[in-house]
């Protein structure tokens, strides 16, 4: 793998240990953009039906800006500018998210941030598209100066032209700079798919990957922009991702839903903990399979978590179409093991006939509450308060169109930082078909 050597005019690991200015070499390839330019990227944002119609395939598509993990991070960052379109058949609709600026726990600050989903129908293509844009990246802003990636670009589509079911990814990113202070910016060479820059102590910056999945029954696209490793901080980040499927034979009902082990959220710093594991239904469910993920253990600063894991499953009968969602924790500890719990389960059941929807929360479980080793129960409509500790809640119930969502047990720190951890959350929603009935 060839490199080619860049004066930077300034160390950029100089900007982060507050070192004084020194030339440092940057290594990076000799090749421009990735694969879109500007012009593409306005013609195919500006693509719309004319009308929502329903069509015989079920489409999706979501995209956010950043998602950074590990390092420093408890776990991953929240999206940036997220956006999504539920699976579903009702092509014509759009929506957008703009974010102005926003910092990036583990990453730096994003300006200028916008995320579009969308659904077509032209003539015999039925299209679902997803794109992302991001007009600078700072990834050091420093008095010593600092570092900003422009004009990224991200557009996946997945689609069916006249019977036939295909996907394409294109992303771009216009230039890398280097704003050294008292000297001239630099614009560093753009990496290639197979020739990352590196950035001395600060950064590796290297194309994105992108995928492209096509079968007789559907399509999926996905791809992402860039993917950074910031080194001072152990972080890793993919930038500008976007995702669009589309599926056929789905008859009579659709799936969405997901199950997850936790989801947290840090409310004072705008960290989230994704939904981990994360387990989403396919629009056209398991076809009676279960399916599902597992980690053994999660550090969430004052929490412990352990036995996570998620199952799903659906059915079809000449009758009804019915699923299940279930996230499961088998124990958390928390205060330094002054509260423990065990046997933490979040299952939803939904089925639908010709008559409507029925879900519920059968199979939904709370253990054994341990405080400072005494037994505890939740009372009865009311949650459990440890002052100064925690709030405890337990089957919280959250209805849905189509379904229905829960947290087994929701667990709010009472210790200034707003954090909120959800434990064995399951969510299923069962929507009308698409395609002919069965």
């Amino acid at each position: 793998m060839r490199r080619m050597l860049v004066p930077a005019v300034l160390a950029i690991g100089a900007l982060c240990a507050g070192q004084a200015a020194a030339p440092v070499p940057v290594s990076a390839s000799t090749a421009g953009t990735t694969s879109t330019t500007s012009s593409k990227f306005s013609t195919v944002t500006s693509e719309r039906s004319p009308a929502m119609v329903r069509v015989p395939f079920a489409v999706s598509a979501a995209a956010f800006g950043t998602r950074a993990s590990g390092g420093q991070l408890p776990l991953n960052s929240d999206d940036t500018a997220f956006q999504v379109m539920g699976c579903t058949n009702l092509v014509g609709q759009s929506r957008r998210n703009f974010v102005a600026n926003q910092r990036i726990p583990g990453l730096g600050r994003a300006e200028g941030v916008t995320t579009r989903v969308w659904s077509v129908k032209s003539g015999r293509t039925v299209s679902s598209y997803s794109t992302h844009s991001i007009a600078k990246l700072v990834l050091a802003d420093t008095p010593l100066g600092s570092l900003e990636i422009r004009g990224i670009n991200s557009v996946s589509r997945a689609f069916n032209q006249a019977g036939t079911f295909k996907a394409t990814t294109e992303t771009s990113i216009g230039k890398i700079v280097v704003k050294p202070v008292g000297a001239p910016a630099q614009v560093v060479p753009i990496p290639t798919p197979d020739q990352p820059i590196e950035i001395p102590g600060l950064a590796t910056i290297s194309i994105g990957s992108s995928t492209r999945k096509v079968t007789k029954d559907g399509a999926e696209a996905a791809a992402n922009a860039i993917d950074i490793r910031v080194l001072p901080l152990g972080t890793r980040a993919r930038v500008a991702h976007t995702q669009a499927a589309i599926t056929g034979g789905v008859g009579r009902g659709v799936f969405k839903g997901y199950s997850a082990g936790v989801v947290a959220r840090a409310l004072d710093d705008n960290t989230k903990v994704g939904r981990l594991p994360l387990s989403l239904m396919p629009c056209q469910g398991t076809g009676g399979k279960t399916q599902g993920k597992d980690i053994a253990r999660l550090d969430l600063d004052q929490l412990v978590v352990s036995g996570v894991s998620t199952s799903q499953r659906t059915q079809r009968t000449s009758t009804a179409v019915q699923g299940l969602e279930r996230g499961r924790v088998a124990r958390v500890t928390l205060g330094d093991g002054r509260v423990a719990i065990g046997a933490i389960v979040g299952q939803v059941n939904v089925r639908r006939t010709s008559k409507g929807v029925t879900s519920d929360i059968k199979g939904t479980t709370v253990g054994k509450i341990v405080v400072d080793g005494q037994v505890r129960a939740i009372p009865k409509n009311k949650p459990l308060e440890i002052p100064g500790l925690v709030r405890i809640e337990d089957r919280v119930r959250t209805k849905v169109r189509n379904g229905l969502k829960v947290s087994a047990l929701r667990i709010t720190l009472l210790d200034g930082t707003g954090a909120v951890v959800d434990l064995g959350v399951a969510e299923l929603a069962i929507r009308p078909g698409v395609g002919k009935r069965r």
